[in-house]
């Protein structure tokens, strides 16, 4: 800026002096014609000649320093433009970084929570195991109905089905009009496919909940035998149409 204002100032001066020796020059011409003296015109002239050369020489300069100054600031904004395109790549991949460890914490939150579950299910297990036992215990000593429906129902709970059906049997053996024996068993024969079986248990079920003035289970029962009463009906439409369409193609 300093060298602007340096150089803006000489070229003033210059072209202040370049104007007196133009106009001395024209003077010079005017003093040679009447005085008929060539001196007079040639000194203010070369003069005025010399001055414009060197007020040229200055622009020129001036000039390739401002483009000098011009390139300098493009290199350097080109520099900063890749700077900044730098560390935008490596915001990208600290972005892609920080995705990849919320991936991570999440995949370990649900693994550990996983293991969680796991871990309830295996004590759910040994605390059945443990109930198991207890009623063989209370069957031993005291084998009556409530003590086998118990210890079915923990197999039924477990998936042991066969066993959960021979323990309700036991139950039912023991006191006919054991309600929710028939339903547990209901329950069972139906998840095993044996509708007929399940029918069965649940009219038993339907009739001593009437009985003992369960109505929820009364309720229950009821449901669950139209249910499994609608899918026999639809089992044996399935099965009447294979029949039909196999006459049709034998």
């Amino acid at each position: 800026m300093q060298q602007s204002l340096k150089f803006l100032s000489q070229s003033r001066w210059q072209d202040i002096v370049e104007i007196v020796s133009v106009l001395s020059a024209i003077s010079g011409s005017i003093a040679s014609v009447v005085t008929q003296q060539a001196l007079f015109a040639s000194i203010p002239l070369s003069l005025a000649v010399a001055l414009n050369l060197a007020n040229r020489k200055q622009i020129l300069n001036e000039v390739k320093h401002q483009q000098s100054t011009i390139l300098h600031i493009t290199r350097e904004n080109n520099e900063t433009q890749a700077h900044i395109s730098t560390l935008t790549q490596q915001l990208v991949e600290v972005q892609q970084q920080t995705t990849t460890l919320s991936q991570g914490t999440n995949n370990l939150q649900n693994y550990t929570q996983s293991l969680h579950n796991e871990q309830a299910k295996i004590a759910q297990i040994v605390s059945d195991l443990q109930e198991i036992e207890n009623c063989n215990q209370d069957i031993r000593t005291n084998p009556k109905a409530e003590n086998y429906y118990n210890r079915g129902s923990i197999y039924q709970r477990l998936g042991n089905l066969q066993a959960a059906i021979k323990d309700y049997t036991e139950a039912i053996l023991i006191n006919p009009s054991y309600a929710q024996a028939y339903y547990n068993r209901s329950l069972i024969h139906a998840e095993l496919g044996d509708k007929r079986a399940a029918l069965a248990d649940l009219r038993e079920a339907t009739k001593f909940f009437f009985e003992d003035g369960n109505i929820a289970g009364y309720q229950a029962a009821r449901d669950f035998s139209k249910k499994c009463h609608d899918l026999s009906l639809q089992t044996k439409t399935n099965n009447e149409e294979k029949l039909s369409v196999g006459c049709l193609f034998s």
